[in-house]
C-alpha cells in the first residue's frame, strides 16, 4: 500500500505551486532540456492535462511531482 494521497494541484495557492515546481526542477541541482522557465511551463502543463501529479508522503510529509504512470504501479487512482 503507497503511504502518499494525490493532492489536486488547483488546491494549492499559485504561490505554493510554483514553489514545489521549482524545487522539483532544482531538486538535483541541474536544469535538463531547457531554461528554468520552459521546465516550469512543461510541469505545469502535465499537471493541467493530468499527465502528472502532486502526491503526499504521509510519513516524510514531503510533497512531490509525479508521472501519471506511477500511480499505477500502487494502483491508485486521481479521479
Amino acid at each position: 500500500m503507497a503511504d502518499f494521497v494525490i493532492v489536486p494541484f488547483s488546491r494549492l495557492s499559485v504561490s505554493t505551486r510554483n514553489e514545489l515546481i521549482e524545487e522539483f526542477i532544482t531538486r538535483d541541482s541541474c536544469v535538463w532540456d531547457g531554461t528554468l522557465d520552459e521546465k516550469r511551463e512543461q510541469i505545469l502543463k502535465a499537471l493541467h492535462t493530468e499527465r502528472a501529479v502532486i502526491t503526499f508522503d504521509t510519513k516524510s510529509n514531503t510533497a512531490d511531482i509525479r508521472p501519471i504512470e506511477q500511480l499505477q504501479k500502487f494502483n491508485l487512482s486521481h479521479d
